[in-house]
C-alpha cells in the first residue's frame, strides 16, 4: 500500500511539474518489450553521451567496477547483479528489471534525481543510492539507450 501511495504520489508531482501541451506518461515494468520497427544503431565506440556514465560506470564485457558498477549488458537484468560490487540495500534487495523504461527513469533529467527514482522502483520512502547523476537530456538518454542494449 505504501509503495502505490508513494508512487501515486510521485506521478502527481511530475505530472503537475509537465508542460499542459504534452502527454505525461510513466510507465514502471518489469517487462522488456519487444522492439518495434526502429532501425538499428550500431556503434564502432561508446558514443560522446556516454560522458555521463564514465566517471563512475565501466561498460566492457567483462570489465571491472569502478564507482559504481559495470554495466555491460544490463538491459533486461534484474538490479545488483554485478559480481563484486557492493549495492545500497535498494539495490542489493531490489526486484525490477533494468529495461529500456526502467533505465531511462533514472537517467532522464526530467526524472529527477536518482535516489527518488530508487524509491519509486524499490518501493521504499527511505531508500539510497550513492549515485548522484541528475540525469541526462532526452535525446541523450535515447543514445545511452541505444547503447546499452548493444552491449552484450
Amino acid at each position: 500500500m505504501k509503495k502505490l501511495l508513494l508512487i501515486s504520489f510521485l506521478i502527481l508531482i511530475l505530472a503537475a511539474c509537465s508542460k499542459e501541451d504534452e502527454p505525461f506518461l510513466i510507465i514502471l515494468t518489469n517487462e522488456v518489450p519487444a522492439q518495434k520497427d526502429k532501425k538499428k544503431t550500431f556503434f564502432t565506440k561508446p558514443p560522446k553521451q556516454m560522458r555521463h556514465c564514465t566517471p563512475c560506470h565501466k561498460f566492457e564485457n567483462g570489465g571491472k567496477n569502478h564507482i559504481g558498477p559495470n554495466i555491460n549488458d544490463i538491459v533486461g537484468k534484474k538490479v545488483g547483479q554485478a559480481k563484486n560490487f557492493r549495492y545500497s540495500k535498494a539495490f542489493a534487495e531490489g526486484e525490477w528489471i533494468w529495461t529500456r523504461e526502467n533505465i531511462r527513469l533514472i537517467i532522464s533529467r526530467g526524472t529527477g534525481a536518482a535516489t527518488e527514482v530508487v524509491k519509486i522502483l524499490s518501493g521504499d520512502p527511505n531508500a539510497k543510492t550513492n549515485m548522484k547523476f541528475y540525469g541526462a537530456s532526452d535525446s541523450d538518454a535515447e543514445i545511452i539507450l541505444d547503447y546499452l542494449e548493444t552491449l552484450k
